[in-house]
């Protein structure tokens, strides 16, 4: 459970990192925006393949949450915490 919701952190830690890297740029130049577009741009100019990426590479941070909800409803206490008698 801890390595799906460690999972989907990182990746809402990069999106936060990305956009202050984004607000940032008004102070300190920087070609952050530039390379996000880069890449949205690559990914459609690919076609099926564009999208297919898009696709996986947004739907393993919702699959890390979905994976998340179901160990927390399926476990609900940490496994280190189990006392046998």
């Amino acid at each position: 459970m801890s390595i799906c919701w460690l999972y989907l952190m990182s990746g809402v830690l990069s999106l936060i990192l990305i956009h202050l890297a984004i607000l940032l740029s008004i102070f300190i130049p920087n070609n952050v925006l530039g390379n996000v577009m880069a890449f949205i741009t690559e990914l459609g100019n690919n076609g099926i393949v564009g999208l297919v990426a898009l696709i996986v590479f947004v739907g393993q941070y919702i699959l890390a949450y979905r994976l998340y909800l179901f160990f927390k409803a399926r476990l609900p206490y940490p496994l280190c915490c189990v006392i046998e008698p």
